[in-house]
């Protein structure tokens, strides 16, 4: 046996997620088609916010959540996040989660309902900008 530090090829990937399908089938959790789920607020055709992410069984992770500069502390952001909630949790999904950075984003979350459960400290090179996981039950 030996251990190196190539690059592993899509071939032995896909073996390997496979494997893991399988090792989940045996214990019978049920096959997940992952699905992703996207909204896009305009203005004169030109997206302004964007909120998106995948669901994953039970959960949905919000990958994207985004309002221009221009159009932030209107509510905006707000309404794009309402929009992927209500979609998944009308498909049965119990739970979201999300990552943020910085020093507003966390207020934000805070006020629609979501609550941290992990903050990795001091995460980029500013002192006291964390990266914070946050999650809320839908159901």
């Amino acid at each position: 046996m030996t251990i190196s530090d190539r690059e592993i090829t899509q071939d032995e990937l896909k073996a390997i997620y496979a494997d893991f399908e399988e090792i989940e089938r045996r214990d019978g959790v049920p096959l997940c088609k992952q699905k992703r789920y996207s909204h896009v607020a305009e203005e004169n055709g030109i997206a302004i916010g964007f909120a998106s992410g995948l669901t994953n069984h039970k959960w949905f992770c919000l990958t994207d959540l985004w309002v221009h500069e221009d159009f932030r502390r209107q509510g905006l952001g707000s309404g794009l996040l309402t929009m992927p909630e209500n979609t998944v949790r009308s498909i049965g999904v119990a739970h979201i989660y999300t990552w943020t950075s910085g020093f507003r984003n966390p207020l934000f979350y805070e006020a629609l309902g979501y609550r941290v459960f992990t903050v990795f400290e001091d995460f980029f090179e500013v002192e006291g900008y964390h990266h914070i996981g946050y999650r809320k039950d839908l159901l």
